[in-house]
Order: C-alpha cells, then sequence, then structure tokens
C-alpha cells in the first residue's frame, strides 16, 4: 500500500470530524448532578463513564486531524493560523486529555477513597500544580480556538462559517451559564463541533493541485 500524502490528509480530516461528533456526544452524556459537573456526586454518576471516554477519544482525534488540517491549509492562513493551529494543538494537550484522562480513568478511583481531594469549585482534584495545569491549558486552548477562527475568516481558505463557529466556541465557553445537564455540553462543544467538522469536510472537498514531481513522491511504501 503506498501512503501518499493525500490519504494522510484524507484520513486527518476523518479524524477531525469524528472528533467533533465524539466531543458533542460526550459533552451532552457528562454528568451535571444539582449543578455540578465536577462534584463528588457527578463523578461517580453512571452516565460519567461513557462521556469521559467519548471526551477523551475526542480530543485524540483532535491531535490527529488538527495538524493534518493545517498541513494542507498553512500557505492560505499566514502567521494568524500558525499561531492558533499551534496553540489549538498545545492546548488540547494540555487541557483536554489532562483532565479528560484524570475524569475517565483516575477520578472515581479517588471519590472512592479520599473525597475530600475533590474541592466543589469545579476544578476537579485539590492539587495546586493540576490546577494551574488546568487554567494555563485552558488559556492557551481558548486562545488557540480563537486565532484560528479569526485566520479563517480573515484569510477565507474555507467557507467564513466555519471561522465563525471555531470565534463563538472559544467565546462561548467564557460566559458562566449555570451548569446543567445536556445544555452545558453544548455550551462547550456544540460550536467547535460545528467548526471541527465543517473544517473536515473543507479539507476532504479541497481540489487536488499538480505538485511537483519530487512532491508527489510516496510517503511511506509498504
Amino acid at each position: 500500500m503506498i501512503v501518499t500524502r493525500r490519504l494522510v490528509h484524507t484520513l486527518g480530516a476523518v479524524a477531525l470530524g469524528a472528533s467533533g461528533v465524539a466531543g458533542l456526544a460526550g459533552g451532552m452524556l457528562h454528568p451535571v448532578v444539582e449543578g455540578q459537573s465536577h462534584s463528588v456526586a457527578s463523578m461517580t454518576a453512571e452516565g460519567g463513564p461513557p462521556a469521559y471516554l467519548l471526551l477523551y477519544a475526542g480530543a485524540v482525534l483532535l491531535m490527529l486531524g488538527l495538524p493534518a488540517a493545517y498541513a494542507r491549509l498553512a500557505p492560505r492562513v499566514g502567521l494568524l493560523g500558525l499561531a492558533g493551529f499551534g496553540l489549538y494543538m498545545t492546548g488540547n494537550a494540555l487541557s483536554a486529555q489532562s483532565h479528560l484522562v484524570v475524569e475517565g480513568f483516575v477520578a472515581r478511583d479517588i471519590v472512592g477513597t479520599r473525597p475530600d481531594l475533590v474541592p466543589a469549585d469545579g476544578t476537579i482534584l485539590a492539587a495546586p500544580s493540576f490546577v494551574t495545569l488546568q487554567t494555563v491549558g485552558g488559556l492557551v486552548f481558548v486562545a488557540g480556538v480563537l486565532l484560528v477562527g479569526v485566520a479563517l475568516i480573515v484569510h477565507a481558505p474555507v467557507p467564513r462559517w466555519i471561522g465563525v463557529a471555531f470565534v463563538l466556541s472559544a467565546l462561548g465557553v467564557l460566559v458562566p451559564l449555570p451548569e446543567a445537564p445536556v445544555l452545558t455540553g453544548l455550551q462547550v462543544e456544540l460550536f467547535e463541533a460545528i467548526g471541527t467538522v465543517g473544517l473536515a469536510v473543507a479539507v476532504l472537498r479541497a481540489p487536488r493541485r499538480v505538485a511537483p514531481a519530487a512532491e508527489r513522491a510516496p510517503v511511506l511504501a509498504a
């Protein structure tokens, strides 16, 4: 099998689109008990594990999809796009993946033995280093999503509504709405899902360009 750049871009776009779908499904299933999504009660709720695993799968797929999307769009999104995609990928690794590993694989065991380690302020664990990681990583993530959206709007390598969706996603998570089942998941995940799925479709539909012979060479042959 010959693995070409086109195939890599296609697989990356599929991963990117799947990340939006998995993240939205996980967000809507995420337990919210008595107005809190990261309390002892919510972390031990029956619907927790499937939601956390879907969200984590979405974060991993995002990690696989964003580099391919950027590689496809890099010449047309400028420095804004470079900064945005870089921060988006870094924020995903620092914030989303780290806290989803804790929620999906660690928190229930911690809650069963040391419920006092779960604070009431929604920070998941009362560990200063973890809180710092989440705060910094979250800000990096939001900045990345915002800059990606602005780059897509300004340079318009894809339909501008995709960039608008990313901008609304970044701004939407900053709105301090009361937490509620399903609705909080929609607030956090809906516009990002629209943006990632839209971007994935745009990458898949991007026309082939005639490349020099050296560039058309297979990436890997097996």
